[in-house]
């Protein structure tokens, strides 16, 4: 592949980047592959950021002793953050819609000047790897009982604010958008679509680079995917084998965990996917889920298009029956 060599962007050169996510839009690639081949910014390592803005318990975070944390006397170059925990881990709602403003102040505390990644993801193909990573995780139950908790749940369980669980309301993008313009300034919110990715890294790369100032080891030559996607049949055999373990997901059923069982299933699903093909996404949540995503994101799409000038509807972006896009 084509070597890929970015120029910082004038003026942009001593200002930290903080990449939140989202979830399943190649954030491990980017952790892994891209930003510790930063020359221009200083690479912080997701187990020092989790530390640092995740950790602290509520209304204990101190930015001073964040700082101090993320800080190196040796380097002065501005930081690169990326951790898609920021924007709320997906299996919980990001705990009822409530971590990520506050992971957002967070970061405003610690770096008031960072400009902000955010890449989103159209949402039937966002649920439909986020149900698949569900079941990588060791969940069991199949897509309309992980989507749709509350028809299913009694008591505590059934309310959100008492035991998070999937919700739809933390893909509707255009509010943590909006919450991190505000913040931040929308000139400091870059703002990009996984599927420009997908279709053409190159220019992606070289386009998101330029925007922030950054500048990559010459020697960057490509992408190459970090999980293989699970097609239907590698789908029902992780349910089943996640039966037999209690990890990672909280909201599943396992009828006996054997010790080191999780970490056994990896190398057996990933077999099994490469004689899988993956699947497109009515094949994995069914024509029905399909149908309500499609209805339940057009408002917040419609809301996003006013935000940035992105062409959604073109790029597969539930945007109502106008397909309008701004």
């Amino acid at each position: 592949m084509r070597n890929v060599t970015m120029l910082a962007g004038k003026g942009d050169q001593m200002r930290p980047i903080v990449h939140i996510g989202y979830h399943k839009t190649a954030t491990t690639w980017f952790q892994r592959e891209v930003y510790p081949r930063a020359v221009s910014h200083r690479w912080i390592p997701r187990d020092a950021a989790r530390k640092a803005l995740l950790d602290p318990f509520g209304l204990n975070f101190d930015a001073d002793e964040a700082r101090r944390q993320l800080s190196d006397p040796n380097d002065k170059r501005p930081v690169v953050i990326c951790e898609e925990n920021l924007s709320g881990y997906i299996h919980n709602g990001g705990l009822h819609g409530l971590m990520a403003p506050e992971v957002a102040r967070r970061v405003k505390l610690l770096y008031p000047d960072a400009r902000i990644v955010i890449l989103i993801r159209a949402q039937p193909a966002m649920i439909a790897a986020t149900y698949i990573q569900y079941v990588r995780g060791g969940g069991t139950f199949g897509p309309r009982r992980y989507l749709l908790p509350g028809r299913y749940l009694l008591g505590a369980p059934r309310h959100a604010y008492k035991s998070p669980r999937f919700a739809f309301e933390h893909f509707e993008y255009d509010r943590l958008i909006a919450f991190y313009d505000e913040l931040f300034g929308r000139e400091n919110v870059i703002v990009l679509p996984h599927e420009e990715l997908r279709r053409d890294e190159h220019a992606f790369l070289t386009r998101m680079n330029a925007d922030l100032g950054l500048q990559l080891d010459p020697a960057f030559a490509g992408h190459e995917p970090v999980n293989r996607s699970f097609g239907p049949f590698t789908i029902l055999a992780g349910r089943f084998l996640g039966l037999f373990t209690a990890r990672s997901v909280v909201d599943k059923a396992y009828l006996l965990n054997i010790p080191g069982f999780y970490e056994l299933r990896r190398p057996i699903l990933n077999a099994f996917a490469r004689f899988d093909p993956p699947a497109a996404p009515e094949k994995i949540l069914g024509r029905p889920l399909i149908e309500h995503i499609q209805t339940r994101y057009a408002d917040s799409n419609r809301r996003l298009a006013q935000l940035r000038d992105i062409d959604l509807s073109g790029l597969g972006y539930p945007m109502g029956p106008t397909q309008a896009s701004s």
